[in-house]
């Protein structure tokens, strides 16, 4: 008798999956049909459930849907938008509110730090101009305080020497 890995999987209660992992886990050898799908016999089959003893009970469970695979064939569209279609929309709704949160809280931690770091640059902009500001009224005060140079000492205005460049104009 030959068995197909969704029947072992049922008599094992097991998922199909779990199934072929074993099988390439530990490199079991078996046939393959046509459509190159595993073939168990009853030998092999024993050796999945001591697999299956030594694994531990609760592996993998199959799988249980929460739905039908395939709609009734008696209801009618509504209906089945309702059943089918409207909790999808509500998870997807729900999932893209939450994205959307999440969104603008990394905008808003986004704006927080650039906030912070134009803050720092306004301070130190500040700090140096406070510097500047300080240093000027410095240079300020010791030119008010020094006294003229002996060149600027007159405040007549410097008379010219008509003709002189002219006499030495002569001798150059």
């Amino acid at each position: 008798m030959e068995l197909k890995t969704t029947d072992v999987a049922a008599r094992l209660g097991v998922s199909p999956k779990t199934v072929q992992r074993w099988v390439r886990k530990y490199d079991i050898p078996l046939r393959r049909n046509e459509a190159g799908h595993y073939l168990f016999d009853e030998k092999t089959v024993a050796l999945l459930e001591r697999v299956k003893f030594e694994q531990g009970a609760a592996l993998e469970a199959p799988p249980a849907p929460d739905r039908p695979s395939t709609p009734p064939r008696n209801s009618s569209i509504h209906a089945l938008f309702q059943e089918y279609v409207e909790p999808e929309i509500e998870r997807v709704s729900s999932r893209l509110d939450q994205l959307e949160q999440q969104l603008e809280q990394k905008a808003d931690d986004v704006v927080s730090i650039q906030l912070l770091h134009h803050r720092r640059e306004m301070e130190e902009i500040t700090t140096r101009l406070t510097a500047l500001e300080q240093l000027v009224a410095r240079l300020e005060q010791q030119l008010n305080n020094q006294p003229p140079s002996s060149h600027e000492t007159s405040d007549e205005p410097k008379r010219k020497r008509r003709g002189w460049g002219r006499v030495t104009g002569l001798f150059a």
